[in-house]
């Protein structure tokens, strides 16, 4: 089964402003596309993973450089780590609506 893996919501990053919370981007898109589609979490292993490094589930994976999220990691090993790819890999194998 295909494992896709997503960042966990308001994290704080120690490199920016103290106390600020922050939410990537691309994982909320995929987010949003999963709420669309809610089948999709019966078709894919979805894993929300924390924002620190190393992302251990991740790096024994795919290893400690591919540890960027969102990434959907392919029955093959392969993987898919851009969230546009990862939308149009889900409509053309999972049969969900293309983006427009």
């Amino acid at each position: 089964m295909k494992k896709l893996f997503l960042l966990k919501a308001d994290f704080k990053d120690p490199n920016l402003a103290e106390g600020k919370r922050y939410f990537c981007p691309d994982c909320a898109m995929i987010e949003g596309l999963l709420s669309y589609y809610p089948r999709l979490t019966d078709e894919l292993e979805v894993h929300y993973v924390n924002f620190a490094r190393p992302r251990n589930e991740l790096v024994n994976l795919i290893g400690e450089a591919n540890q960027s999220c969102p990434v959907l990691v392919l029955e093959d090993g392969t993987f898919i780590n851009e969230a546009g790819e990862i939308i149009r890999h889900l409509a053309e194998y999972h049969q969900i609506g293309n983006p427009h």
